[in-house]
């Protein structure tokens, strides 16, 4: 059955999920980020427990009556705004409120003052802390996802092995036992993973890829330091773990995890899993610090066993790609082992090329090959990869390109070979040159791949690549050599290398994704995260390790994949102020926009990661305006900042309200 809305909304089905009044819906969205942007800054300027208390269990409330009547089309605001977008902002509301409240119950927890002399407060136990801090959002993810939405599944599958290491950690449990541990939860989720194909299989392939990377990295996992860098204990369990487990061990650790990790993410791509697929990527795009540092600080290889394990699972997935390309019955055999259907050929041809990739990325630089020599076998295997990609067709094409664009960035071939082992001795001028060499070929590769594989997913790579690309040329053509100073100067050549290649590309991504481009959201979905990440990257730099040089490259090492456009470290230059506020406000404002266009086209990536960026922005904002204006300016500025946002919140509110629904 279909009704006749009013003139501006669209004919369509009554109970379609989409917005009636797209305009009304996307107002409704960006003034709910807005209001979620001044509830988290009043929340990070304030110290009383009992406005803490207040903003946290409004947001959770709010959030939870927002989303009630989501199932209900004959609801008025459900009819206005659309399933998704009442969705996503109640869950945002709800998750934002959960995060927030773990720390309030936290503050809650240590005792008032005064205290004299030595006296100090009697704080919880560790482990207390941390259920405090992770178990209100576990809870509200768990209720999320007991009503049907996937954001709750894949935040229980990222927070809950974080918890879980990160409990061992500040219970005592060294890298060994980690290890171990994950390696365990990692090959159990593999056969669950084979019999269920419901979301909950989902969720086992999410458990099992992250225990694989904590059980790889030797306790430290791209998404597991992410999660507990802002938070004192938590970073402890992840310093705490960070080292090299026993000879004999690792060759096993990794060999075993690799494998459990190549057959999840391979379950993964087959079932068209985007979180579990990211998470199995960040795995595979970066080698253990614990490897790796080694071979940084010595330019020597690894251990031939570490280094021979490092490279074991994507050599031999490569090898039985290659046969089963050519060879039916081994096709057969491994459809059947994977409980997939029929595999057309092409499938295992993109394999080949995706475990050739990450030969080169991942396993190639433990063998501390020279400079050029590394730089050659990586540019040749990238290139026949685009190649690959350019003669493969559909999703196996599509995999194999984006796979390929990312590898161009993480790998940097040219860097290698114009600049060899000689870094920065002979002045930044092979510098400049690789720059100016990377970019003309990240343009080329880009147009070549996304021109023969237009999905959103490619597209979304093209632009990893190209930030990559652009920032490195800002920096070397910036003054690289000037970037040493800790001035203002410094902070807005640094605000300009890590904000301007996401804006160049942002702007046209998000005037697409207002045309209802699935590529424009995909682009601006990825602009949007690494701008949120790249505050983050700042605050792991400066926690406190104790002098403990391995832990401060392993943490660095986990977010690389993170942030392209911070190019050799250059966001640790940024302090708490104008520039950097400036750039955090540019990245906000171009996420509203993008999120407004969720209200023409669902993208839960999209909200998910603007929900991220809510949480960042109003953290650093508040800090950068107390740093650089003062106490005063701050309450003005933050008074003015909520008086807006609640204004914008009630005319939407308004504008769901007197909204005419016709009857049907």
């Amino acid at each position: 059955m279909t009704e006749t809305a009013p003139d501006d909304a669209v004919t369509v089905p009554a109970n379609d999920d989409r917005p009636h009044s797209p305009a009304i819906a996307g107002f409704a969205a960006v003034a709910a980020a807005l209001v979620g942007v001044a509830a988290v800054m009043l929340y990070g300027w304030t110290s009383e427990e009992g406005w803490h208390l207040l903003i946290t269990l409004s947001m959770i409330i709010a959030g939870a009556l927002i989303a009630r009547p989501t199932n209900d089309p004959d609801v008025r605001r459900t009819w206005v705004l659309g399933r998704w977008v009442l969705t996503g902002i109640g869950a945002a509301g709800v998750v934002l409120g959960a995060y927030l409240a773990g720390f309030a119950l936290v503050d809650l927890s240590i005792p008032d003052g005064p205290f004299f002399g030595s006296q100090r407060p009697e704080l919880p136990p560790p482990v207390v802390i941390l259920l405090m801090l992770y178990g209100v959002p576990l809870i509200a993810l768990i209720i999320l996802a007991v009503r049907g939405l996937t954001a709750g599944v894949v935040g229980i599958g990222v927070v809950t092995p974080v918890l879980a290491v990160s409990i061992m950690g500040v219970a005592g449990a060294n890298a060994s036992v980690i290890a171990i541990s994950s390696l365990v939860v990692a090959i159990a989720c593999v056969p669950i993973a084979l019999l269920s194909k419901t979301r909950w299989g989902s969720l086992t392939i999410l458990i099992g890829l992250m225990a694989a990377s904590f059980a790889v990295g030797a306790g430290v996992s791209p998404f597991g330091s992410l999660a507990t860098s802002t938070n004192r204990p938590a970073t402890k369990a992840t310093e705490a773990a960070v080292g090299t487990l026993p000879e004999g061990l690792v060759p096993v650790v990794l060999v075993l995890a690799l494998g459990a990790a190549a057959v999840l993410l391979a379950l993964a791509v087959s079932r068209q899993d985007a979180a579990s697929g990211l998470v199995g990527a960040a795995l595979f795009s970066v080698p253990p610090a614990y490897l790796l540092i080694p071979t940084l600080m010595t330019g020597e290889g690894v251990h031939v066993s570490r280094s021979l394990a490092l490279a074991a699972i994507p050599l031999a997935v490569l090898l039985i790609a290659l046969i089963a390309w050519r060879a039916s019955a081994l096709r057969d055999v491994v459809a059947r082992a994977l409980r997939l259907p029929a595999v057309h050929p092409a499938v295992f041809a993109a394999a080949a090329g995706v475990a050739a990739v990450t030969l080169t990325v991942y396993s190639l630089p433990a063998f501390g090959l020279p400079g050029r020599v590394s730089g050659v076998i990586t540019l040749a295997v990238l290139a026949a990869a685009a190649v690959l990609a350019v003669r493969l067709p559909g999703l196996p094409g599509a995999v194999l390109a984006a796979v390929t664009l990312v590898a161009l960035q993480l790998g940097a071939p040219w860097l290698r070979l114009i600049n060899g082992d000689r870094g920065f001795q002979n002045g930044f001028v092979d510098w400049q040159i690789a720059a100016i060499v990377g970019l003309i070929v990240a343009v080329a590769a880009a147009v070549v791949l996304v021109w023969r594989h237009r999905q959103a997913g490619v597209w979304a790579a093209a632009a990893y690549l190209l930030a990559g690309a652009m920032a490195n040329v800002l920096w070397a053509l910036l003054g690289a050599d000037r970037l040493s100073s800790f001035s203002r100067d410094g902070d807005f050549t640094a605000i300009t290398i890590l904000v301007l290649p996401l804006l160049v590309l942002g702007v046209p991504a998000a005037v697409a994704a207002l045309r209802g481009s699935a590529a424009g959201q995909a682009v601006g979905t990825v602009l949007v995260a690494v701008g949120a990440f790249i505050p983050l990257n700042v605050l792991v730099s400066e926690l406190p390790s104790g002098g403990d040089s391995p832990t401060d490259v392993a943490l660095q090492f986990s977010f690389a994949p993170f942030t392209p456009t911070n190019v050799e470290g250059v966001a640790r230059l940024l302090d708490p102020g104008a520039w950097t506020l400036a750039g955090v406000l540019v990245m906000l404002l171009l996420a509203l926009v993008l999120l407004a266009s969720t209200a023409r086209r669902a993208s839960a990536p999209l909200a998910a990661t603007i929900t991220l960026a809510v949480l960042v922005a109003g953290q650093v904002a508040v800090v950068s305006v107390g740093r650089e204006w003062g106490v005063d300016v701050t309450d003005s500025m933050l008074g003015i900042f909520a008086g807006v946002a609640a204004v914008l919140g009630a005319v939407a509110m308004f504008a769901v309200v007197t909204r005419r629904q016709p009857q049907a």
